[in-house]
């Protein structure tokens, strides 16, 4: 019953004495190498764009509440300068 737990424990315990000296002959790598991994995984990072619209997010493409949305503003478009009322928009920012 222990012999398959010594086993792996034995060949974990071989590997990673052999990891860590290789490490102990070639630091520098192992410090160099990440740093420049992780500035380069840094420029992907910084040019994410975030979406936060949650109709685009949460509503299927050819949803019910997209055609009648596009109906509404069709016929009933709103006038900003006269009159206007907040709650009378149908999608902030448009």
């Amino acid at each position: 019953m222990t012999c398959g737990i010594s086993c792996v424990d034995k060949t974990l315990n071989k590997s990673f004495y052999h990891l860590g000296i290789c490490i102990a002959k070639h630091p520098g790598y192992f410090i160099i190498i990440p740093v420049l991994l992780t500035l380069l995984c840094m420029t992907g990072y910084q040019q994410l764009k975030y979406q936060i619209d949650p109709e685009y997010l949460f509503s299927p493409i050819a949803g019910e509440g997209k055609t009648e949305r596009a109906i509404v503003e069709q016929y009933f478009k709103v006038n900003y300068t006269h009159r206007f009322n907040v709650g009378r928009i149908t999608r902030p920012g448009k």
